[in-house]
């Protein structure tokens, strides 16, 4: 797997993409430099960005369940018992 890795970055056409990724990487670098960005709007940041993340699983989550119909978990218990021993209750 290495092998066939440093033939593909060895190549032109993947020097030319790793060239391209790197240049990527130094624009957004470059972009997202804030000289008025303080350590506190970075955290409040990271805490809005967590908090959204959060809101958007949720939202996503209750559509599947809105999609696939189902009302509750309750529904299709499996049980790992078989049917026919002495000791179900």
């Amino acid at each position: 797997m290495f092998e066939l890795l440093e033939l593909i970055l060895a190549s032109p056409v993947g020097a030319l993409l790793l060239t391209a990724l790197q240049d990527t990487i130094y624009a957004v670098i470059v972009i997202s430099d804030c000289d008025e960005c303080g350590f506190n709007d970075l955290g409040k940041l990271l805490f809005g960005g967590i908090v959204l993340a959060i809101l958007v699983g949720i939202v996503i989550s209750i559509l599947v369940r809105r999609a696939k119909g189902n009302p509750g978990f309750s529904e299709g218990v499996v049980s790992i018992r078989a049917p026919g021993r002495k000791d179900d209750v």
